[in-house]
């Protein structure tokens, strides 16, 4: 038994054991159906033996469907069903086991009830269709359907304040016929929205009886108003002295350093900054703004050489790294995200990748905080090779990602 149960650990280190396992006697006989076997007359399987305030903590408060455990507070056997632990025998001293549908006695009222002992609704169901739930906040909530329509009549559920009695009421439908109207007030049957464009009346928008008016005055080019947009008929009533003064107020007369200047009939072309237009100069430079470079762009390369690739670099590179210990949402300012997670473990946040298709985050956990401090990768749209999150961890381990525009890929770890 004991070479038997070294095989068994000699099997689970190796990470390429994917052949059948049996444990016990007959070794080299293993049913076709079984992954794992166990076989003996006089030995068992001993499952863990866990205490029942355990089954609310991590990790077993999220253990996956289909685990057995033991629990010895109950003497059961639990299993994990529709993530939740629920008990596959009955304890030994009654009344204190499963309910009898054909009634208890002795309960409890303390220990023994009907409900849940963590955030999870109470369901009741008939012919397997949810008719009321009974909410973890504890709310409760009737299918629609459940309780049938009426033709004159509206059933209602009142509380009584003093008791907290459910009780049953009708109110006649026409109760409700000019309910909405008294509650918010007297509103007219009908709402409409025009425009106008009456030169007497500034941009405004008024409402008056349901008539909801957004004004735009515009000159009519006929005659002269105090206000409102200029038509072409208004302009063309300007001599060419009048127009040329009219746009020569649009530009200063004086040279500008910053930008573009226009003095009377000359254009000068500055240098540009982070926030003014112009040229580009020999002295250095930073440029606002969007920029797209439509052939291969080469940095570093001998002058008038094009570069070889898309981007060529002859030289070293920079980019941006970034360090954190909390929940954090990755932008488009970082590469290189170092997770801390020594005091305990966070959520890092991709961004949503319709628009930055191509673009490579590494992910790496530094930090002493051991693997019960997990950082959890989650992508705000898309996959990650499939799966709705990506989980780190082991401290000083990484993963390098990249979106093509829909999901994310694991490109490197």
């Amino acid at each position: 038994m004991k070479n038997a149960l070294l095989s068994l650990m000699l099997l689970l280190a190796g990470s390429t054991a994917f052949a059948q396992l049996k444990i016990g006697s007959n070794p080299s006989q293993i049913n076709k159906s079984s992954i794992l076997e166990l076989e003996s007359t006089r030995q068992g399987l001993l499952l863990p033996r866990i205490p029942g305030s355990n089954l609310n903590l991590s990790p077993l408060n999220t253990a996956p469907d289909g685990m057995i455990i033991y629990v010895v507070d109950s003497a059961s056997l639990f299993i994990r069903k529709h993530n939740l632990w629920q008990r596959m025998s009955a304890d030994s001293v009654s009344n204190t086991g499963n309910w009898n549908i054909n009634g208890n006695t002795g309960l409890d009222s303390t220990k023994n009830f009907l409900g849940t002992i963590d955030q999870q609704a109470l369901l009741l169901k008939t012919n397997n269709v949810e008719r009321v739930r009974i909410t973890a906040g504890g709310s409760i909530k009737v299918a629609p359907g459940t309780i049938p329509a009426g033709t004159d009549q509206v059933q209602v559920l009142v509380i009584d304040p003093a008791t907290g009695n459910l009780l049953q009421r009708q109110i006649a439908a026409t109760a409700f016929s000019t309910a909405i109207t008294s509650l918010n007030g007297l509103r007219d049957s009908v709402q409409t929205f025009a425009v106008d464009s009456a030169v007497t009346v500034d941009f405004t928008i008024s409402s008056a009886s349901g008539k909801h008016t957004f004004n735009i005055p515009t000159q009519t080019g006929t005659s002269i108003t105090s206000r409102g947009l200029l038509s072409q008929k208004d302009w063309l009533r300007f001599d060419s002295s009048a127009r040329f003064q009219i746009l020569h107020t649009l530009f200063d007369n004086t040279a500008n350093p910053n930008g573009i200047s226009i003095n009377n009939s000359t254009l000068t072309l500055h240098a540009a900054s982070a926030s003014t237009p112009g040229g580009i100069s020999t002295a250095a430079q930073t440029f606002g703004g969007a920029k797209n470079i439509r052939d291969t762009l080469g940095i570093g390369v001998a002058e008038g050489t094009k570069g070889n690739s898309t981007l060529q670099l002859n030289g070293s590179m920079s980019t941006n790294i970034t360090k954190v210990n909390a929940a954090y949402n990755a932008s488009v300012a970082d590469n290189t995200i170092l997770a801390d997670a020594s005091t305990s473990g966070f959520t890092i946040s991709l961004p949503a990748t319709s628009t930055i298709a191509g673009r490579i985050y590494t992910i790496k956990k530094v930090g002493n905080g051991g693997i019960d401090n997990a950082i959890m990768i989650t992508p705000s749209s898309g996959t990650i090779d499939g799966g709705n999150n990506y989980v780190i961890y082991n401290d000083w381990t990484f993963v390098t990602l990249q979106t093509d525009g829909t999901d994310w890929y694991v490109i490197k770890k």
